[in-house]
């Protein structure tokens, strides 16, 4: 339900709704005939019942659209109520049609539409039927689901529905068979793709109102056009689809532009999880969402309520739209905080920000921004990720994240401050939400930071987009005194851990392999021996991986302690002897002449491709450098780890004892005040070994204000 769009009337709503009540909407369409045109006009009448005793009924969803009703024309369309005309959306009006003109629909059908049924220039009314809309689509029979005429301007869907039907009947042997999968890509079928990804890029798949509209009803049904194909077997043309995906088991662009699918296929993913939980986590429902978009900006967490669990619910209160986003999200980590006792939700700060590409920053004349802990849910995400996070990992209490079903258990957790010290946070919030404290310790200073330059990143900040992702470290002279002088194994081994945030598998549920200290090994001495040799044929000799490759290039050279990362490696691999470091690939040698495919450890066999608990080392790679944009840092006592892409020397790594993760933080303002950057990975510190620097007096707990 969008917020800004208003009826131009209000006469034909006689009274308030009352709590716990609902209107609902009879319609037909008659034809006028003048001798020259035809034209259609609908009439129908308004009705109210209270909600538990309601006749079955029908809901809509749809968009909006941009333009509601243009006064300076006679074509508005109008419903012709006793009381008065009811103007109907333009982007309404279609639809309207379709269900008068279909074998589906009767003029009897009751039909409960948000922006006919509801006064939505009555502020309290409003808010009253947003309280009950997730128990207005639990109580429809059905959801017609309005995806616009079949064609449209620049969208084509002819035979979409049909196509999408045929993906959903293949055969149960499809899913093992890769020749029959490999067939549904043939040139023959482009036609048919093209479609699919036009449908899947109209409007209604990035609207957050929608999520529910679909999720909840007991029964839902699209329609493009005349044509339909329900809800389930819409879920198996999608899954369907992401078997046929290829490449290196990530969904490729070959069938449909990679922000269309995730559109869709998320939402199958919500819909199993509603069906299983019957509530889902708030916080990780609003980062799935991070790719959808809402009118009012409020709405990015009221049109969530009915899909969340009670506990999310009663800290997110009841939907109000007299305060300022700004101050309807500051408040909401507060009250998270009241929940739960934990600052876990201050760690989304780090995708959704000011800096963020679709928002403008508030020094460049942009709108007003929210508090740096504050998550701002205004900023749009492109590719929507189950895991976005470390502090999404599936042993998170509090926030979760949307993995596969089958894919519950875990057994790795990150935890940095430890269960003690989390009851020592001592969190405090300003009165007027602009400020916060909390209790905890800094680590250390950001002395290097890797390169991300050409590595495809997910990254959308202004900030980088302005500064770029170039390798900057601190100007070191000589062997300074007190630098540790780490033996290289143990550096490359940090190194490794770091690369993949120390786990195994993308939803973060295991700790990373001890073999993949051997496929880094082997990834870095093959650019190494590589670097600059030619084959028979005059050609550059292919990396093993051209992300890697690139990535090896630019941080090469980052110093950790009185060595290069490059030196390291190599004084690692002249060394190599320990047959428990190499048991799984053969011994590097320095050879030029050295190239191959690095081993992965052997992994059990999956027939869902959709639960796999472990990964690749290079897949590991992949999502910690290229989708979630994490550079290589060291800090001022060579401490090793991962940091945000917006992160600059002389940042903090921070331990707030009310938050799981590390975080980046900066020093603004001539009062000592703190800006939070982002989740900060440093090998080592994530499972609460601050509180053993501190009782060893190591460490110092100090007070931390937050703006």
């Amino acid at each position: 339900m969008e917020a800004q769009h208003l009826p131009l009337e209000t006469s034909v709503f006689i009274a308030p709704v009352r709590s716990a009540w609902i209107r609902l909407l009879q319609f037909s369409r008659k034809s006028n005939h003048d001798g020259i045109s035809s034209t259609w006009t609908f009439t129908g009448r308004l009705q109210d019942f209270e909600l538990s005793e309601a006749p079955p009924f029908y809901t809509a969803s749809y968009v909006w659209g941009e333009n509601l009703h243009d006064q300076s024309t006679t074509t508005t369309t109008t419903i012709a109520l006793e009381s008065g005309t009811l103007p109907v959306l333009s982007s309404l009006t279609p639809f309207l049609n379709m269900v008068c003109a279909h074998t589906d629909f009767s003029a009897k059908d009751w039909w409960w539409i948000d922006s006919l049924c509801i006064n939505l220039k009555d502020t309290q009314e409003r808010e009253d039927q947003v309280k009950i809309m997730g128990s207005i689509y639990q109580r429809a029979k059905r959801v017609i689901i309005w995806l616009g005429e079949e064609r449209e301007p620049d969208s084509d869907c002819t035979g979409v529905t049909r196509f999408l039907s045929r993906l959903s009947s293949l055969p149960p042997e499809f899913r093992t068979n890769k020749a029959l999968r490999t067939k549904l890509l043939e040139k023959k079928l482009d036609a048919q793709w093209r479609g699919v990804g036009r449908l899947l890029c109209r409007k209604w798949w990035t609207r957050v109102w929608t999520l529910q509209e679909y999720v909840l009803p007991p029964e839902a049904r699209f329609y493009c056009g005349r044509h339909s194909i329900s809800r389930g077997k819409f879920k198996s043309a999608m899954y369907n689809i992401h078997l046929c995906s290829t490449g290196s088991g990530d969904y490729s662009n070959e069938l449909i532009p990679r922000h269309a699918f995730d559109a869709a296929f998320n939402r199958r993913r919500i819909h199993q999880w509603y069906q299983r939980y019957n509530g889902m986590g708030l916080v990780a429902l609003m980062a799935y969402l991070g790719n959808q978009s809402a009118t009012d900006a409020r709405d990015m967490i009221y049109s969530v309520l009915g899909l969340i669990n009670e506990q999310d619910r009663r800290l997110v209160g009841t939907a109000e739209y007299t305060s300022s986003v700004e101050h309807i999200y500051a408040k909401l980590v507060r009250s998270f905080w009241n929940e739960y006792q934990s600052l876990d939700i201050i760690c989304f700060s780090h995708l959704f920000n000011p800096h963020s590409g679709n928002l403008n920053p508030p020094e460049t004349g942009g709108g007003k921004a929210v508090p740096s802990w504050a998550p701002d849910w205004r900023a749009r995400v492109e590719f929507s990720s189950p895991v976005p996070l470390m502090v999404s990992q599936s042993a998170s209490e509090y926030i979760g994240n949307f993995r596969p079903l089958g894919s519950a258990t875990f057994k790795a957790k990150y935890d940095a401050p430890g269960p003690n010290l989390k009851r020592k946070a001592n969190v405090r919030f300003d009165d007027n939400l602009k400020e916060m404290w909390c209790d905890g310790v800094i680590l250390d200073t950001v002395e290097g930071l890797g390169g991300l330059e050409d590595c495809q990143t997910r990254c959308r900040s202004h900030v980088c987009r302005d500064s770029g992702h170039e390798v900057v470290q601190s100007v070191r002279t000589g062997q300074e005194e007190g630098k540790r002088a780490d033996a290289s194994l143990a550096i490359v081994q940090r190194i490794t851990r770091s690369l993949v945030l120390d786990r195994r598998d993308k939803y973060l549920r295991f700790h990373a392999l001890e073999q993949y200290v051997s496929s880094f090994l082997v990834l870095c001495h093959a650019c190494i021996a590589n670097d600059g040799c030619v084959d028979n044929h005059g050609e550059s000799v292919r990396p093993i991986d051209e992300l890697f490759a690139v990535w090896w290039q630019q941080n090469k050279h980052v110093r950790i302690g009185l060595k290069t990362m490059e030196q390291h490696i190599t004084t690692t691999i002249a060394a190599s002897t320990n047959p428990s470091l190499f048991s799984q690939i053969p011994i590097p040698t320095l050879q030029p002449s050295y190239y191959f495919v690095p081993p992965s450890p052997k992994l059990p066999a999956c027939d869902n491709p959709e639960s796999e608990d472990q990964d690749s080392y290079l897949t590991r790679f992949h999502d910690t450098v290229r989708k979630k944009s994490r550079k290589l840092m060291v800090t001022s006592q060579d401490y090793i780890g991962m940091a945000p892409c917006r992160a600059r020397l002389g940042d903090v790594v921070a331990v707030l004892f009310g938050c799981s993760i590390p975080l980046l933080m900066r020093r603004v303002g001539v009062r000592e005040a703190w800006t939070i950057v982002g989740e900060a990975y440093v090998d080592g510190f994530m499972g609460g070994q601050v509180e053993r620097m501190i009782a060893n007096g190591d460490a110092e707990v100090v007070k931390l204000r937050i703006v």
